[in-house]
């Protein structure tokens, strides 16, 4: 979509600066503009969605990316964002539900196979989730939020080596992202732990999940 609104630029800039209520009175008057085309204006429902979770107001940011869905429903990105919010807010058989009904019908589309491959894996089926994991980042190799959680779907695997290189990808794409930085920092983490509790006399120990902290919730670009 191109958008030569002075106005998407403006609010970009707020979100980056983390002028959040800037950015959201920006979007907001984008949204009131019925001069823009849909997809514009769905699109301007998902960044407000995105806004609203970031300082915590779920049910707003779920009214926001329901109406970005009702605008575009062939869009995935919007499906993603709404199932990220319904997760968010404790409704995770919803969002399960949708990330099924998404992957069936976008089934070669690099959101839909990894957001459903880290559903799986959430839900106990680590090595077919994995698996679609890898695939998406192999189809979508420069986004750094695939590798940052398929970097976590391998620390609660116990593969410290693995979740490391994958957060380091990570890193290397958008080192600003606080996700990205989160788990690149409990990865290095993880890693140190899985050295300590290994010595060439004792050899490889048992291996467990790493102690993760929670991260804040904060708005994100990506």
């Amino acid at each position: 979509m191109s958008m030569h609104d002075d106005r998407f630029a403006l609010a970009e800039q707020l979100w980056e600066e983390r002028e959040f209520k800037k950015a959201m009175v920006v979007y907001q008057d984008l949204l009131q503009d019925e001069s823009l085309p849909q997809i514009a204006r769905a699109l301007v429902c998902e960044y407000i969605g995105r806004l609203c979770i970031g300082i915590g107001k779920l049910s707003q940011a779920e009214k926001f990316l329901r109406q970005a869905v009702a605008m575009e429903p062939e869009d995935v990105d919007h499906y993603v964002q709404l199932a990220n919010c319904l997760c968010l807010a404790e409704k995770n058989q919803e969002a399960w539900e949708m990330i099924q009904w998404l992957y069936q019908r976008h089934p070669e589309h690099p959101a839909a196979i990894h957001y459903y491959g880290k559903l799986l894996d959430e839900r106990g089926e680590h090595e077919r989730g994995l698996a679609l994991m890898k695939e998406a980042v192999k189809l979508d190799p420069h986004n750094e939020r695939f590798l940052a959680d398929l970097a976590f779907a391998y620390m609660m695997a116990g593969n410290a080596g693995a979740a490391v290189i994958c957060s380091e990808e990570a890193m290397a794409l958008n080192p600003e992202d606080e996700v990205v930085q989160f788990i690149h920092e409990v990865a290095a983490e993880f890693e140190q732990q899985e050295a300590q509790r290994t010595t060439p006399a004792q050899g490889h120990s048992k291996r467990e999940q790493p102690a993760l902290k929670t991260p804040s919730k904060k708005a994100s670009r990506a």
